[in-house]
């Protein structure tokens, strides 16, 4: 299964890149076709981000939100999630936050995470972090890859 950190969906509303925003939708509509679940923490992140720095209304963060959890099944961390993040954080391995997603994503069978944040190639076991984007914003090498059949 194949999950993404929420900086992929923001750019579906991030209209000051165009690329990006291509590669986003690329990344999500191969994730849909997967079966790929979204954490709910990536819910949650997408309405701030978009209230608070792409500076949308209320009204339109919410209707972010809620198509993630219509067209994405979900999952959610643990304490066993909470409980690994603190010690992921405390070795300086990943955020808090960061820590927890990957947690949770690798524990509901994720094995592909898109994510600009975190390393491109980091391993938390059988899930991968991949960054989907290249120069530019365009499709990265590996995504390229795992889009062709």
């Amino acid at each position: 299964m194949i999950t993404a950190d929420t900086n992929v969906f923001v750019y579906l509303w991030d209209t000051a890149a165009p690329n990006k925003r291509t590669t986003a939708q690329a990344v999500l509509g191969y994730a849909r076709t997967q079966g790929g679940p979204v954490g709910l923490q990536v819910v949650g992140e997408l309405q701030n981000i978009l209230r608070r720095k792409l500076r949308r209304a209320p009204a339109e963060a919410a209707h972010a939100g809620r198509l993630l959890l219509r067209f994405f099944d979900n999952f959610r961390p643990t304490e066993a999630n909470a409980d690994e993040s603190l010690t992921l954080m405390e070795r300086g391995v990943l955020s808090y936050w960061d820590a927890m997603l990957v947690t949770a994503a690798r524990d509901a069978g994720c094995r592909i995470m898109f994510s600009e944040d975190m390393r491109d190639g980091a391993r938390f076991g059988p899930l991968e972090i991949v960054n989907p984007f290249g120069p530019g914003g365009a499709p990265s090498a590996r995504l390229q890859a795992l889009l062709t059949p």
